[in-house]
């Protein structure tokens, strides 16, 4: 099922015109949206969505190509470079919000308000036991 809903969503996002957009490239845009008032580094994003070096490196190089982000020098470290989004990277991850909505809307259509808070109290225990597994393998 995961899968069917992540095909259906690449699908949607080349319809609208934004082709080549990734999830994770998505999910990278947003935590720069969501975070333009403070300073973005490399390091930020590879800690908060748990990637190695050389795949932030990649997935940021990939934006630059398409004009979504850029670095800027840090005048106090030139070893530091801020990652920022440019106007295109604040429409994308707008478009991609939208595209997010509508299809959240779709996944949910017929389902109840009852029944999506019953599967999100399942779900928030399936995942308390992933973590507490993960604890025990430590």
């Amino acid at each position: 099922m995961d899968r069917t809903i992540s095909k259906l969503l690449e699908t949607r996002v080349k319809d609208e015109g934004l082709d080549e957009a990734t999830l994770m490239h998505g999910w990278i845009l947003r935590y720069l949206y969501e975070h333009q008032e403070q300073d973005i580094y490399q390091k930020d994003i590879e800690k908060y969505f748990g990637i190695c070096r050389s795949g932030v490196t990649n997935i940021i190089q990939a934006l630059e190509k398409k004009g979504q982000v850029y670095r800027a020098s840090v005048e106090t470290d030139a070893r530091l470079k801020k990652v920022m989004l440019t106007e295109k990277g604040k429409l994308s991850h707008e478009k991609l919000g939208e595209i997010f909505q509508k299809m959240d809307a779709d996944l949910e259509e017929g389902i109840s308000e009852e029944e999506i808070q019953a599967f999100m109290k399942v779900i928030n225990k399936v995942y308390c036991n992933i973590e507490k597994m993960k604890g025990e393998n430590l």
